[in-house]
């Protein structure tokens, strides 16, 4: 790929919006370019991260490895998202999770060196990053504050009054599959299956197939598992206290921008 279209690519993402070309330019100059193959990854959990990378073309599977020896996938990324750019913060640098390309895949290898020299060159640059990463703060709380309550029932409702409120609608997106959101909420697909079937039995959701869910009684639904309904003034709802597609972000930025649609996340690798 060009400079220009890389270029290009990187204006896109939240966090480069407002950095000028000229920058952006000496950020990409030292790029090259990475070809993967199905199941090969770009790079392991606990490697050293001396470089952030854009996604060029594919699916790659963000991924850490289980105690019970299988896979916990966090997200898919795909076309015009980064990958671990806050990583290349950390001192020492090294990469929180597993990256392995779903199919045939083109990365784009970028340096951290010109990563954080644009930070000590720009400090608009460098609040953008603050901001982003005061934001996932946030969000992790609200994460924790999910998954430290004991119903099961409860963590499900809660999460789609959150996607409710954060898309706006009653069609939700769920933004990844039945299988790795179950894992996300600490409970079984299958738990999560007999639920989805309760609530539709109970005239609370309509048919659910693959990534979509409709809400057809929300308060109903609410209060079968004793939570109060939502707030409905969507316009009014900080991005701090959104969890929906935030539940799978882990040290990148990938879809920030409020609106997008999430990629799905990928079963065991």
């Amino acid at each position: 790929m060009k400079p220009a279209a890389l270029i290009q690519m990187l204006a896109q993402s939240p966090i480069f919006e407002k950095v000028g070309e000229d920058a952006l330019h000496s950020l990409v100059a030292d790029a090259d370019v990475v070809h993967l193959k199905a199941r090969q990854h770009l790079f392991y959990m606990g490697d050293s991260a001396d470089h952030f990378f854009l996604v060029g073309s594919g699916t790659i599977t963000l991924y850490r490895p289980s105690y019970a020896g299988d896979h916990k996938v966090f997200r898919n990324v795909e076309q015009g998202d980064l990958l671990v750019e806050t990583a290349m913060f950390l001192d020492p640098p090294e990469y929180p999770l597993s990256a392995q390309a779903a199919g045939n895949a083109i990365c784009y290898r970028l340096q951290r060196a010109s990563l954080l020299r644009l930070c000590r060159e720009s400090p608009d640059f460098s609040l953008a990053m603050l901001g982003g990463m005061a934001l996932r703060i946030s969000q992790s709380l609200n994460r924790i504050d999910l998954l430290t309550i004991g119903n099961s029932a409860q963590r499900l409702v809660l999460y789609l009054m959150d996607l409710y409120v954060q898309q706006g609608r009653s069609w939700l997106t769920l933004p990844s599959s039945q299988a790795v959101l179950a894992r996300q909420l600490n409970i079984t697909p299958e738990t999560l299956s007999r639920q989805l079937s309760s609530f539709r039995r109970a005239g609370l959701v309509g048919e659910h197939t693959g990534q979509q869910v409709v809400l057809l009684d929300v308060a109903g639904l609410c209060k079968a598992v004793d939570l109060p309904p939502p707030d409905l003034d969507f316009d009014l709802v900080k991005p701090a206290r959104r969890l929906g597609s935030s539940l799978f972000d882990c040290c990148n930025y990938a879809s920030q921008v409020l609106g997008r649609a999430e990629p799905g996340a990928a079963g065991r690798s």
